[in-house]
């Protein structure tokens, strides 16, 4: 435990890119909500279809990715703050960021997205910012549920009076046979609950539809950390669940195709539907076997320190906060310019990546910055 882990650093840094590059793929015809996009979704085509996977595919393993570092990285700042002190930072270290981007970055993004043709940001700024008529959390949905995990976190170790470390029975890293059953509860706990919280709905912006998996996964990051587990996690274990989920990549399009989804038949968000069971059951072994093949590789492949990735560590979480300014700017940069959709999100993407990670750099000089970031 006391080794520098420098691959989940490094993790952070593709995860946080690849929010990047999500975003800007709903931007050019990716399925899913985004401030500007750029492309006419009424008509279904190749490019749609493609990056509708890829959107997909991330959707189902990033966001509980990031959930499992979170989880991982709490009892070790618990265990050495104590109870008050963890929460006061954890509000500190969130909840300041989730404000500043709910009441100005994000209405700024919207206003860049919707207004900048209606009227100057001053005015908008005068007029919507300063009177709270917009309201946008963002990409800080996740700072927010990090708050509230936080939270609980505490409450269950005061409950019951004891640290995790105290007890001596050493939990083994799950078995096949238990990752399965995993999968398959936190399916079906998916399906149920798009029943009262269909897909891009929810209280305070989070979308309770996924949660089911973000909580799985923030507990297993617990247990990790707790356990070891991320040296045990088995080579032949990683393998098997990251073949298999490459293997399902293509097979819920399919299963959407043969359920009519071609005919405007598209009831995967929730309810009781077939699209909705298939696509809630199919989510977990995408989001298993992919996060199982990253650790893995990184550990083996990726657990070296360099002085760029350092700093990009470091930088992450500010770039994930900014990260939809930059990538709504590039986006309309980009707007009147006579391209395909695809060709301009080869162009966008990196560009954006870049971008972010520069302007991070200069946020995170700010005095007192870092403190926060």
């Amino acid at each position: 435990m006391l080794k520098r882990m420098y691959y989940l650093d490094n993790l952070r840094v593709f995860l946080t890119m690849l929010v990047i590059v999500f975003h800007t793929s709903i931007a050019y015809g990716g399925s899913g909500s985004w401030y500007f996009e750029d492309v006419d979704k009424s008509q279904l085509n190749a490019t749609m279809v493609i990056l509708t996977i890829f959107t997909a595919v991330c959707q189902a393993f990033f966001m509980a990715l990031f959930f499992f570092i979170s989880g991982y990285f709490t009892p070790k700042s618990y265990d050495r703050k104590g109870p008050f002190r963890f929460l006061s930072d954890r509000l500190l270290r969130l909840g300041i960021p989730m404000v500043l981007y709910m009441l100005w970055i994000g209405p700024s993004t919207i206003y860049l997205a919707e207004y900048r043709h209606e009227q100057t940001y001053t005015e908008f700024f005068r007029e919507s910012i300063l009177h709270f008529k917009i309201i946008n959390f963002g990409p800080l949905w996740f700072a927010e549920a990090l708050i509230y995990f936080a939270f609980f976190y505490v409450l269950y170790l005061m409950i019951f009076k004891k640290s995790e470390d105290a007890s001596a029975r050493s939990i083994a890293f799950p078995t096949g046979a238990r990752l399965l059953g995993f999968a398959l509860g936190s399916g079906l706990a998916a399906f149920l609950t798009r029943f009262i919280f269909p897909l891009g709905t929810g209280p305070m912006e989070l979308q309770l539809g996924y949660f089911p998996l973000y909580i799985l996964l923030f507990i297993a990051g617990i247990l990790a950390y707790r356990h070891n587990w991320l040296e045990q996690i088995p080579s032949l274990l990683s393998k098997i669940w990251l073949r298999t989920a490459l293997i399902l990549i293509p097979v819920f399009p399919l299963l959407l195709i043969l359920t009519g989804a071609l005919n405007g038949n598209l009831t995967y968000s929730g309810g009781f539907h077939l699209q909705a069971f298939l696509y809630a059951m199919w989510e977990p072994f995408i989001c298993f076997g992919i996060c199982l093949g990253l650790l893995f590789l990184f550990r083996r492949r990726m657990n070296k320190a360099s002085r760029i990735m350092e700093r990009l560590a470091k930088l992450a979480f500010t770039a994930y906060i900014i990260h939809p300014v930059v990538v709504v700017s590039c986006t309309l940069v980009m707007h009147h310019v006579d391209l395909a959709p695809l060709l301009k999100l080869i162009i966008v993407a990196p560009v954006s990546v870049v971008l972010t990670f520069a302007a991070s750099q200069v946020i995170y000089k700010i005095p007192y910055a870092s403190r926060i970031l």
